[in-house]
């Protein structure tokens, strides 16, 4: 196991989604909304982005296992890309909107 996780207490059956968060200091979590089904509100569950890549790096240079790290290095560079394009899309778009009707973008 890993020493980035955390205890939650559950109720079965369960409904978990997850998402990404990023602080006010930048750092980044993955986040875990987890959904009993009676319950209304989640229990969510912060998970260091960063400390999870770390125990993943440590797991398969242990293992020897530099293909895996390749993957999911080439998996992270290809969804990088995908974000940096929608973000510059709503940028874009935004600049645009501002510039015709004549907002600034303060």
């Amino acid at each position: 196991m890993s020493e980035h996780g955390q205890d939650v207490h559950l109720h079965v059956p369960l409904y978990v989604d997850a998402d990404f968060d990023i602080d006010d200091d930048g750092v980044c979590s993955i986040v875990c909304l987890i959904y009993a089904t009676d319950d209304e509100e989640p229990e969510e569950v912060f998970v260091d982005f960063e400390g999870v890549v770390e125990s993943f790096l440590d797991f398969h240079s242990q293992s020897i296992d530099y293909q895996t790290i390749y993957s999911l290095a080439h998996e992270f560079n290809r969804m990088s890309e995908r974000l940096r394009e929608k973000a510059c899309l709503i940028e874009d778009s935004q600049s645009a909107v501002n510039m015709l009707f004549d907002i600034s973008d303060d």
